[in-house]
Formats: C-alpha cells, sequence, structure tokens
C-alpha cells in the first residue's frame, strides 16, 4: 500500500516543479508496480470527490437489474449527463466520474508515473464500467480483460485502475484479487489460451468464423476450462482491505478476478447491499483499436476506423475522451461528449444490438448438432 498525501496531489495535478521527498515516492511506486504488476494506492481522490462518486454510484445501483455476476455493471458513467428540468435526464449525473477519470489525480499519476506521457502524446479514457457486488455467488475467475472491456490489439501496455467507492475488507470478501507478476509469468501464453484473450487474435483481427470466434467470450471461466492452472494462480492470490477512495492500479495483462461476498461477508452486510467500485482503463493515444469483429462505437459508425490510434478516431468525436488538467479545455470536451451521448450512442446501442444477433445466429447455425 502507497500513501498520496493532499499536497503530493496537488503537486501532481499542478504540475508545478518536483521534490526529492516526491520524486522518491514516485520512483517507489513504479518500480513496484514495474515488478508486481500493480500497486494500491491511497490519497489520490479528495473526499468530496469520493462523496459525489458515491452519490452516483447510488443512482446507478438503484436505477439497474441485478445480474448473475454482480448486482450493477453499466458501462460509461461519463458519458451520462443530468440537467436542471432536463426531461430527457440520464438516469445519473455523471459528472464527478467525468472528473475523476479525466481530470483529477488518477489520470495525473497514471501520466506522469506509470506510463510517462509526453509532452507530444495523450492519455485517453479507453472505457470505464461502474460496478457492484452483492449476495450474488459467482465470480468472473482469473482472466485479462477481454476485448470487450479492452478493444485494443495485443501491443499496448495500458492501464487498468480499480477504484474502491466503499470499505471492501478482504475478511467479508467482494473485492477484487490479484495474481502478482502474472503480466510476465512464463505460464501467461497457456493462460491466454485458455480463455481466448487478446493476444490470440491475428493482426487481421478476429473474424466471422465460428471457429475462432469459439475460442472467445470464455474470459470468466479459467476454473472450469484448466482446474490446474487455475489452482496455480490461486495459489498466489492477493487480496486487500480496501477503503473508500483506494486506487488498484493493475497492468493490462496481470491477471484478476472478482471475489464473491463470503458466509460472513453475507452475514455482516445484512439485506440489500452492493459494494460499489468504477473501473477505468486507460491508453496512450497512440494504442491501435482491433480490427475485425468489433463492437465499440467508433468501429460500429464507420468501419475503417478498426486498426486505427485512438487518437486518430477521436480527432472530432470523443470515443475515447482525452484526459486533461486544463480546464477549459476539459469544458469543450465535456460539451462534444454531452452531444456524442445524445446524438450519436443510441444509433451506436441499436447497430451493436444487430451485430450481436448476427454473431449468436452465425454461432448457433455452425453449432455441431
Amino acid at each position: 500500500m502507497f500513501t498520496i498525501t493532499p499536497e503530493q496531489r496537488d503537486a501532481l495535478l499542478s504540475g508545478d516543479g518536483s521534490s526529492g521527498e516526491l520524486d522518491a515516492a514516485l520512483r517507489s511506486i513504479r518500480e513496484s508496480y514495474d515488478e508486481e504488476g500493480y500497486a494500491l494506492v491511497r490519497g489520490l481522490i479528495p473526499r468530496a470527490l469520493l462523496d459525489r462518486a458515491q452519490k452516483g454510484g447510488d443512482d446507478l445501483v438503484a436505477a439497474s437489474r441485478p445480474g448473475a455476476t454482480f448486482t450493477s455493471l453499466d458501462f460509461g458513467a461519463i458519458f451520462q449527463f443530468r440537467d436542471e428540468g432536463d426531461e430527457t435526464a440520464d438516469k445519473v449525473d455523471g459528472s464527478a466520474f467525468r472528473e475523476l477519470a479525466i481530470e483529477g489525480g488518477v489520470p495525473a499519476f497514471i501520466a506522469k508515473v506509470l506510463l510517462n506521457v509526453g509532452n507530444e502524446e495523450t492519455l485517453r479514457l479507453l472505457k470505464d464500467a461502474f460496478l457492484a457486488k452483492g449476495k450474488e455467488q459467482k465470480h468472473c475467475g482469473w482472466h485479462v480483460d477481454d476485448i470487450g472491456f479492452w478493444p485494443t490489439d495485443s501491443s499496448s501496455m495500458g492501464v487498468n485502475c480499480w477504484i474502491a467507492l466503499d470499505d471492501i475488507p478482504s475478511t467479508y470478501g467482494g473485492g477484487m484479487a490479484v495474481c502478482p507478476k502474472s503480466h510476465v509469468a512464463e505460464w501467461k501464453k497457456k493462460a491466454y489460451a485458455t480463455i481466448g484473450s487478446t493476444p490470440l487474435i491475428p493482426p487481421e483481427g478476429l473474424s466471422a468464423d465460428p471457429d475462432l470466434l469459439s475460442k472467445f467470450g470464455q474470459t470468466c471461466q479459467m476454473e472450469y476450462l484448466d482446474p490446474e492452472m487455475n489452482k496455480m494462480i490461486e495459489g498466489s492470490k492477493l487480496e486487500f482491505d480496501y477503503e473508500a477512495g483506494d486506487c488498484l492500479f493493475c497492468n493490462r495483462w496481470l491477471f484478476h478476478r472478482s471475489v464473491e461476498v463470503n458466509v460472513e461477508g453475507l452475514r455482516h452486510y445484512g439485506e440489500n447491499f452492493s459494494l460499489k467500485r468504477y473501473t477505468v482503463r486507460y491508453e496512450k493515444g497512440t494504442a491501435r483499436l482491433i480490427r475485425g469483429v468489433c463492437l465499440e462505437p467508433a468501429a460500429l459508425i464507420d468501419s475503417n476506423n478498426q486498426g486505427k490510434t485512438l487518437d486518430e478516431v477521436s480527432g472530432e468525436v470523443p470515443y475515447y475522451p482525452q484526459c486533461c488538467l486544463d480546464k477549459e479545455r476539459c469544458i469543450d470536451q465535456g460539451n462534444n461528449m454531452k452531444t456524442f451521448a445524445r446524438e450519436v450512442l443510441p444509433a451506436v446501442h441499436e447497430k451493436k444490438g444487430q451485430v450481436m444477433k448476427e454473431i449468436a445466429a452465425l454461432m448457433k447455425r455452425d453449432a455441431p448438432a
């Protein structure tokens, strides 16, 4: 566990100089992150912003239908806009998530400490998701994020930030576990092949070939597909005592899994509880979208965007918002995001549904009798 003081957080956000003490602290975090594949950091999110994000999370939970693995799973909280007196208002005010994920200490820390984003480079938000864990006794097993959660090709080294919005002590389960150093483990390629991870996709992309598609969509199934591999990874598992506001930064290729709330936790939390978390995936703007079958808005709107960099496809349309510390620039981008959310995303969701039906029909047609 690393702790960032308010003064250090302000220094990260301002970019005004640095001290030997701050540099040493950040260097220590970076070295640990590179070696272990993760870093748990406390203090990056101020209390007032955390309170707003918790309120937004409560609103999302209230509007969600519980699933088999999570009480709530909502992509794109940053594209939620609610204006005073607006009858078309979204179910949640996403301003806290936008500030947290695009403008605050989290992206500043990633840009300056973990990814060393240069002056001529950009850091972009690839995908965000709000989740809440309740009584569900299913979990997503050991995995690296698939193309649904991480739609760039396997050449990139992005960062996933998992943010606890509630206290989640490991005694009761309900958090996220990691397998240290798995991003550089000798067995990683075998694990990728087991669950159909992104490195299996050929350079030309994921085609509509049923044989190829059948290898994917098994992201959470390590326990059943390779019990020995699962047992080996489980033996290296680390769980943490999360406090609200803690940020777990993970290398894109670090194996991790969700943890169900255990029997003690069910007794402790009682009825109708939800343990909230917000996850954000970041990439440099030079990262490239996958080719072939792709459910990303940028590719659904224009298939020519497949294989392009995030910078290239986000020139005029904020498919992948740029993280920024310049408030005026953030305001302009926020206005574009609102237009995008209201005028473009509805058509994207409709087209995505059609493509998913076509893929399902193709898989069903070619399934063995």
